[in-house]
């Protein structure tokens, strides 16, 4: 650690050297999905530094999504406009075979724009343009952690690429001792555009194995091992500015495996639990051009989910099933010189049960050049997760029979573009969930238990500012507050894991800058007041922080030395409650592109 620290201040004096001659000739930042972390970074690194956004880690291994307070039932991933979804259980919401580095930055959809999304929320990815570049990684760090990585791309022709990539990470005792890490990925990307047409064709395979002893809330006395093994085939393809008129449709074929292997010590027994999941999946969405001030917005698709699973000794397996869930969204829009009205409606058609019409409506009025007032109103539907309805460990119980869980969101606000260095967004918001499903337990022995806790209020406010003074500098700021309510008062448990647990108050600030052309640093911030739970151990109050400092020399431009350093306070935060968080871990890697 202190070697890292030397190593980093002698960097900047070196900068200090070549600040004079660079400071009228400092190149601007290139922000993408990978700004602030290493080059083979998973997707759960990037998410950790997108404000609005929380990422619930267990060790790194596995990765817990949120927006907005959702649980992580309620918010996942897009890849270019087809949203991803894991019918086993959303734990692997948070899950993409595809390293950060290919993935444009990521945007954050909530109400309308939410469209065929999760419940509460989805992060949007798409796919950057092939340039032809090529690029390999190493890197080692605390932990026994190690990488190497690999990405190549060509142009065949003026319009038409191809591109491969591959990678490997391990580490040791993350957080326990035994909870080693393990993940590979290997896959190949080709891509033809022109104008402002670009389609896609996408196949990867990642493999993750590593240590679950604690996770999940399972008693940290039984040491565990998980291994998930994930595939991906995707083709999709889009023409037109999203901003404006567009059409945009893919299909995918995704397979899921999970083996989860758990050592109960109290009964010298073994649970072991085989899931395969696959989930084939196509959507066609897009904007008419503006005729009079009327377009229309729409959307269609459709998921055909099966699940395969058996369990030995202590487990009963998730049994085997199937079932297709769909969506049409029919939205008419109409603008004038400062007012623009939407008002539709999204049908979702889920098996056995009957269609959800779901309300859909928003209203933006121009008070000024730089300012907008918006508002919105949207209803939407999730069906349970095969692990909420039939899971049975000795730390965890399913429900049969849990409803599909529906929310109407409701959010007012203003937005801004003061200057071409700021914008910034304030909003009010309020989700009523139904039938919502939570993990609840009971004071002892604790095991989590799939629960409707009925109607749940979430009342919030959010503000979001983004700075760029310079073209070598980006900041983003972000603060929320919520506040849940459970209208009925019938619900006797000791604790909550997921729902009823939150952040009542998050501040998060990320930096990304360039104070001289060799050195480039970036950091990420965050700042949060957990809501009381019988289970958390240390405290309400846990820090966040990560920083990398890259360093490229002028005359070997095609190699970048980075110094990457996570939870730098060493903070002891339990983010799950009653479950151990992991601890500092300090970085090295070295790329070269060419």
């Amino acid at each position: 650690m202190k070697t890292i620290f030397i190593a980093t201040a002698a960097l900047f004096t070196a900068g200090a050297l070549y600040s004079e001659e660079l400071s009228t000739n400092i190149p601007p930042i290139v922000v993408t999905a990978a700004a602030q972390t290493a080059g083979n970074a998973a997707i759960h690194e990037v998410l950790r530094a997108e404000p609005g956004v929380v990422l619930n880690s267990q060790g790194g291994s596995q990765n817990d999504l949120s927006i907005r307070g959702s649980t992580f039932s309620g918010a996942g991933l897009s890849l270019g406009g087809m949203t991803l979804r894991n019918p086993q259980t959303e734990h692997f919401n948070a899950e993409l075979p595809v390293p950060a580095v290919m993935l444009s930055r990521p945007s954050v959809l909530t109400g309308l724009d939410n469209q065929g999304g999760h419940l509460t929320g989805t992060v949007g990815f798409g796919l950057l343009p092939i340039i032809g570049k090529r690029q390999v990684e190493a890197g080692v760090g605390s932990d026994h952690r190690d990488w190497q990585s690999a990405l190549v791309q060509q142009m065949l022709t003026d319009h038409l690429g191809i591109g491969v990539f591959a990678g490997r990470e391990s580490a040791e005792g993350v957080d326990y001792k035994d909870n080693d890490y393990d993940r590979d990925y290997v896959g190949g990307h080709m891509q033809y555009r022109e104008d402002d047409t670009q389609v896609d064709l996408l196949a990867a395979h990642q493999k993750k194995e590593f240590g679950a002893t604690g996770y999940y809330g399972a008693n940290p006395a039984n040491p565990t091992t998980e291994e998930t093994q994930d595939t991906l085939v995707y083709l999709a393809a889009r023409k037109g500015d999203l901003n404006a008129d567009y059409l945009r449709g893919g299909v995918s074929w995704r397979e899921f495996n999970d083996d989860y292997f758990s050592h109960i010590t109290s009964s010298s027994r073994d649970y072991i639990n085989h899931s395969r999941s696959r989930i084939s999946s196509a959507f066609f969405d897009g904007r008419t051009m503006q005729v009079n001030g009327w377009a229309v917005g729409w959307r269609a698709d459709v998921d055909q989910e099966q699940i395969d699973s058996s369990g030995e000794d202590l487990s009963t397996g998730l049994g085997d099933h199937s079932r297709t869930c769909g969506g049409i969204s029919l939205l008419p829009q109409w603008q004038g010189d400062r007012l623009k009205l939407t008002a539709g409606m999204r049908t979702e058609f889920l098996d056995g049960e009957s269609p959800y019409y779901l309300p859909q409506a928003g209203a933006e009025y121009l008070l000024s050049d730089n300012l907008t007032a918006f508002a919105s109103y949207t209803e939407t539907v999730r069906q349970p997760s095969y692990t909420e309805l039939n899971y049975n460990s000795p730390s965890s119980l399913g429900a049969a029979g849990l409803e599909p869980q529906t929310e109407q969101q409701t959010e007012a606000g203003f937005k801004g573009i003061p200057s071409e260095h700021a914008d910034w967004k304030v909003a009010a918001f309020h989700r009523r969930s139904k039938n919502t499903i939570d993990w609840m337990t009971a004071a002892a022995p604790i095991r989590w238990i799939a629960t409707d806790i009925g109607t749940l209020d979430t009342y919030g406010t959010e503000a979001k500012l983004g700075w760029y003074p310079a073209q070598n500098v980006e900041m983003q700021f972000a603060y929320t507050w919520i506040y849940k309510n459970k209208t009925a008062d019938d619900l006797d448990a000791y604790a909550s894991r997921y729902a009823l647990d939150y952040p009542e108050h998050l501040a998060q600030a990320s930096l990304l800058w360039r104070p001289v052309k060799p050195i480039e640093i970036g950091t990420v911030q965050s700042l949060r007041w957990q809501t009381d739970n019988e289970v958390r151990e240390n405290g309400q109050f846990g820090t966040d922080s990560s920083f990398v400092v890259r360093f490229t020399p002028p005359k070997a431009d095609y190699a970048t030395l980075a110094f990457l350093l996570n939870n730098a306070w060493d903070d002891d935060f339990q983010t799950f409650p009653g479950q151990r968080p992991p601890g500092r871990f300090a970085g090295v890697s070295l790329t070269l592109t060419w």
